[in-house]
């Protein structure tokens, strides 16, 4: 398991011929500082390269009002901390499912999503009288919104792709699977080489993390999947 810091001195250790590399990643100058650049940004691209990795994809829950049935990343909980919302990217359409509180989780059922230009047409045009949500949207502000909007308690639950994780203290651990993290500092070594015109850095940060990444992608991307055979 590698953290900023020791991603870091990696970083400078498989680049240059002497020394360690920074010693934290705050208050750096000079190339120390060029490292820790480069690494965080390595990160942030990975991570923004694909919308579907497995490890960013998290779940949520939020407890509805009464006649409201519009609903931003920031009013849900995240599952697992409990916390609003923090990082976030898009909704799973046809993940989101609800009940009605009072009623218990005994009586879930799924949501149909709906394309927001025909959802707004249904349920945002004229007077709505408020009801069992059984449709869900998502407008144009990335709100997911409920048709019709809810008139008592409801749980609504489902998944969200978080946005990127933007490494900033020395012990910050990239929250992809531990045996890729090796894989930011070959990205982070093609920016090296970029800005220090090292070509074997860069063939390096190639030859070695390809199959790495080729590896990451194979455990953190969804199956494919083919359709049946043709008529």
């Amino acid at each position: 398991m590698s953290n900023f810091l020791t991603l870091c001195q990696e970083l400078s250790q498989e680049t240059v011929d002497a020394g360690n590399g920074p010693a934290s990643v705050t208050n750096q100058t000079g190339q120390n500082r060029r490292f820790v650049t480069w690494v965080r940004d390595a990160w942030v691209e990975i991570q923004t390269s694909r919308d579907d990795w497995r490890w960013m994809r998290k779940s949520f829950t939020v407890n509805t009002v009464a006649s409201d049935g519009s609903y931003a990343y920031s009013d849900c909980a995240d599952t697992v901390t409990a916390l609003a919302i923090a990082r976030f990217a898009r909704w799973y359409r046809n993940a989101f499912k609800a009940y009605l509180s009072s009623s218990g989780v005994g009586t879930e059922y799924p949501l149909t999503y709906m394309e927001w230009e025909r959802f707004r047409r249904i349920y945002r045009y004229g007077t709505q009288t408020d009801g069992q949500p059984i449709h869900v949207s998502v407008d144009p502000t990335d709100a997911f919104v409920l048709g019709p909007k809810p008139d008592a308690v409801y749980v609504v639950s489902g998944d969200y792709q978080s946005g990127p994780q933007i490494l900033a203290a020395d012990a910050d651990i990239p929250e992809m699977p531990t045996r890729f993290h090796k894989l930011v500092v070959y990205d982070a070594m093609a920016k090296y080489g970029g800005k220090n015109i090292a070509p074997e850095a860069m063939v390096r940060a190639d030859a070695e993390g390809g199959p790495l990444r080729f590896a990451l992608e194979l455990n953190q991307l969804p199956a494919l999947s083919f359709g049946g055979p043709l008529a």
